[in-house]
């Protein structure tokens, strides 16, 4: 397969490949989602290296979005948990510096 049908080999990988199903649709539990993950990236960057493009500009024209302006996610940092799940008794579930 051509490593710039992005689409395509997802799709493969998922249905074809693994093709476990549930009630929600395909639930990936043959070869795991981490795994089909990581080989999705791999030809996501494959397909950016053949075409000369750098990993984002590549991304951006899968998208269909526009590459002449980008804009840089904003790093979010969780530094306190709270909330029943933490196993304390904070009202607020987590606290997070942008």
């Amino acid at each position: 397969m051509d490593v710039t049908q992005q689409a395509a080999i997802d799709k493969m990988m998922v249905e074809v490949l693994d093709g476990s199903k549930n009630e929600w649709g395909w639930s990936k539990s043959q070869l795991g989602a981490n795994a089909i993950l990581g080989v999705s990236m791999a030809v996501c960057r494959a397909g950016a290296a053949a075409n000369e493009m750098t990993l984002y500009e590549y991304i951006a024209r899968l998208a269909k979005k526009p590459s002449d302006k980008f804009v840089m996610p904003v790093p979010a940092f969780n530094v306190i948990n709270g909330g029943s799940h933490a196993g304390n008794r904070l009202a607020c579930q987590e606290f997070m510096i942008l």
